[in-house]
């Protein structure tokens, strides 16, 4: 028991031991995470901010339907019982919308750490890149 549980630490670090696996990772878990962890802080701020408005919203719509379904099954009026059933679907459609667009932006959150954890040193690499004109010659040289 004592080796599986070893294993399965050397197996996690050697996991987050790459940059860009790491921030992929941080952005699975929290919102902006990856982009933080990329310094991107004004990627972050969005991020943080479109995920905090649909993650309050989702709450809110979620109150409202257990609100409105509550109104349906205490009713006695069937014009209002169907009124409430109808604002009880409207709720949970919008709902299920907010909970779609969560999963879109966590996943574009997670591309987006992960292709910039890749670029990180690209500016350190392209300055050891160099192209050359010679005559009627190019030629690439790379610096190591």
């Amino acid at each position: 028991m004592k080796k599986l549980l070893i294993v399965l630490l050397m197996s996690g670090m050697t996991l987050l031991a790459a940059s860009p696996t790491r921030a992929i990772v941080y952005s699975a878990f929290i919102p902006g995470g990856g982009q933080l962890y990329n310094k991107a802080y004004i990627k972050a701020g969005v991020v943080i901010a479109v995920q905090g408005y649909l993650i309050g919203s989702t709450i809110h719509l979620d109150n409202k339907v257990d609100e409105y379904r509550k109104k349906a099954n205490d009713a006695t009026d069937p014009i209002l019982m169907q009124l409430y059933s109808e604002r009880v679907d409207d709720y949970k459609e919008r709902r299920t919308s907010n909970i779609w667009w969560m999963g879109i932006t966590a996943a574009l959150s997670m591309m987006d750490a992960y292709v910039d954890a890749h670029l990180a040193d690209f500016t350190e690499e392209k300055e050891k890149l160099h192209l050359r004109f010679e005559a009627e010659t190019l030629g690439l040289e790379f610096r190591f």
